[in-house]
């Protein structure tokens, strides 16, 4: 009997590891947890704690979810301040909503 060679060769860990980040769950996910520290850092604690969910869509649009409608107009009024500055930090962002 013939044994079957591998097709592939091992891949390293770097190799492997890569691999998983480009799968599309996993790299949206920490863009989402890289884009809400971002937003952390850019914002004070009164925003930080009114804020509910910060997430990407596909469209590389990032949705903010505040839970104060006052705040939203706030920040909605400074819309494009914080997109340049989230844009600093993540140049992938096409547009800021606020929720």
């Amino acid at each position: 009997m013939r044994k079957k060679s591998r097709k592939s060769k091992p891949l390293s860990i770097r190799d492997l590891t890569s691999e998983i980040y480009k799968s599309e769950k996993i790299s949206k996910k920490i863009d989402s947890i890289e884009i809400l520290n971002s937003w952390n850092k850019i914002t004070n604690k009164l925003i930080q704690d009114r804020t509910e969910k910060v997430y990407i869509s596909e469209e590389r649009k990032v949705f903010i979810k505040v839970n104060s409608s006052p705040l939203r107009n706030e920040l909605e009024n400074n819309k494009k301040k914080l997109l340049k500055e989230l844009q600093k930090r993540h140049s992938n962002i096409k547009e800021v909503i606020f929720t």
